[in-house]
């Protein structure tokens, strides 16, 4: 019998179906200095990743119509679920918005 005969390939749909060890998202800075979605006129993007590997990048706007602009980062991460494994530990952290396709760094 082939080693492989009972191998089943699983093909991934979404960026929460990939595994751990991949990033989906691009590189972007970790802005440690807000503490709550009304920090910097919510000019930001809010990272939401689970121990099991699941990550989201949400506007805060979306996050602030939910809970408030006055709730902080440390109170959102208690209140947010997974939609993968149903935890609700998460790490967030606020991030910079990516660049957009063929901006320059100084466009002057």
């Amino acid at each position: 019998m082939h080693p492989l005969a009972h191998t089943v390939i699983v093909l991934r749909e979404t960026c929460m179906d990939a595994p751990a060890g991949s990033s989906h998202h691009s590189p972007v800075r970790v802005l440690p200095h807000i503490k709550r979605l009304d920090d910097c006129f919510g000019d930001f993007l809010v990272r939401v990743v689970c121990a099991c590997g699941a990550c989201r990048e949400i506007q805060p706007q979306a996050l602030a119509r939910l809970v408030g602009w006055k709730v902080t980062l440390k109170e959102l991460a208690l209140r947010m679920r997974c939609s993968r494994c149903g935890k609700k530990a998460a790490e967030v952290v606020a991030v910079s918005r990516p660049r957009p396709r063929g901006m320059p760094k100084n466009p002057h």
